[in-house]
């Protein structure tokens, strides 16, 4: 495998829409390891309103019942695991998709009051670096392994976990917007206790809070963390490259950029 410190990049369901990943073979000719883990929530929530299951959120985390559980395997693991590999493939990218059961990669502890979620307690590396050792880049759905077999996972703090436990160099969230945004702005770098100010107050909402609670803990892990936008092309070499594109969340002193 090669000695280039991994990158994590964490995508939507339907992520080869943006054209940010059309960075990954050049990314991968350079030798550089790539692990993708996606989400899918939106894709989940149709086939549940399909099939009759009400959907519930604490806090911006569904709860996952026994029959939800089911299903979140089924969409995860199956339908937009295996249609992002095949995208991939169809860049050149060489893909093979996992979830975090399998390896076992992702050990989990259960969130309590939240049914089969589960947080990210440790990561086990084999499987991936088989893959990597292959020539192949691993898509990994959002599911751990817990005491009771399968659990949800926040796909952010899935992400984040696995670049800690992998000692990834870059980890990069992928959303539809420039990084974090202040006065219609995207906020150049936070430190991570500015970030967690900015969740304190309000002034991120919505779908950038679990991003930057996931860049907050891989910053404090030695990751350079950063909120990027998965709809323009290049960005993911630009931030390779030391632009300044996205947020960068970093853990105490000058911000790096690099």
């Amino acid at each position: 495998m090669s000695a280039e410190a991994p990158i994590v990049v964490k995508v939507g369901g339907g992520a080869l829409r943006g054209g940010a990943l059309e960075d990954l073979p050049a990314i991968l000719a350079d030798g550089t390891p790539v692990v993708l883990v996606h989400g899918g929530g939106p894709q989940l929530t149709r086939m549940l309103d399909a099939l009759g299951i009400e959907s519930h959120f604490h806090e911006g985390l569904r709860v996952t019942d026994a029959a939800t559980l089911e299903v979140a395997e089924m969409v995860f693991a199956g339908t937009v695991n295996k249609g992002l590999v095949r995208g991939l493939n169809a860049l050149g990218v060489p893909a093979a998709g996992i979830s975090g059961t399998d390896g076992p990669t992702l050990l989990v502890e259960p969130i309590p009051g939240l049914s089969r979620v589960g947080e990210v307690s440790s990561v086990e590396p084999g499987l991936i670096q088989t893959l990597w050792n292959g020539g192949f880049v691993p898509v990994v759905a959002p599911l751990g392994l817990g005491p009771e077999g399968a659990y949800n996972v926040n796909a952010d703090s899935a992400a984040s976990a696995l670049a800690v436990g992998l000692g990834a160099g870059h980890l990069f969230l992928l959303t539809d917007v420039d990084g974090l945004l202040k006065d219609g702005e995207a906020v150049a770098s936070l430190d991570t206790k500015e970030s967690e100010d900015f969740v304190r107050s309000g002034l991120a909402a919505g779908g950038m809070v679990p991003k930057l609670r996931a860049a907050t803990e891989a910053a404090r892990g030695g990751v350079k963390a950063r909120v990027l936008n998965g709809n323009r092309k290049d960005v993911l070499a630009g931030a390779l490259g030391g632009e300044g594109v996205g947020t960068l969340i970093y853990e105490g002193g000058p911000a790096c950029t690099r």
